[in-house]
């Protein structure tokens, strides 16, 4: 049996271990992201409207974003620059055009190598971890 002290101590523990708990998920039940911040640069320059995928390796929540001028990104999972669920994750970068041709076809202009436009091949990977700064610096090469 335990003591008054003790039975207050483990009571307060498990108060804490739910709040704690409750702080990991949204009130909708989703996981909560965390902020995800980055620059891609191609041939060691920023590049504008470079789509960024981060595809989740533990768990089932990607998370995308693209860049800006300056080639810096802010990642999004559920909401605008909500940031990625803390995991490990592979990631895709690709930057293209899409051309429009008489008669409504379309076609794309790909910038990038197609090796980086799929995470199982890009070689690049990331863990966003749920505490501290998520920062990445994306380097790629263009053909």
């Amino acid at each position: 049996m335990l003591s008054g002290t003790n039975y207050l101590v483990v009571r307060f523990s498990l108060l804490l271990l739910t709040i704690a708990m409750l702080g990991c998920e949204a009130s909708d039940g989703r996981p909560k992201p965390v902020a995800v911040s980055g620059t891609v640069l191609v041939n060691n320059q920023p590049s504008e409207k470079v789509r960024v995928v981060f595809a989740p390796q533990d768990h089932s929540f990607a998370a995308a974003g693209i860049t800006d001028a300056q080639g810096k990104f802010s990642l999004q999972t559920f909401e605008s620059n909500d940031g990625a669920v803390p995991g490990k994750f592979r990631v895709a970068v690709s930057k293209f055009d899409v051309i429009e041709k008489a008669g409504g076809a379309v076609d794309e202009k790909h910038y990038l190598s197609s090796k980086y436009m799929n995470p199982s091949t890009s070689g690049i990977e990331f863990e966003v971890k749920k505490t501290g700064k998520n920062e990445v610096t994306i380097e790629v090469s263009q053909p």
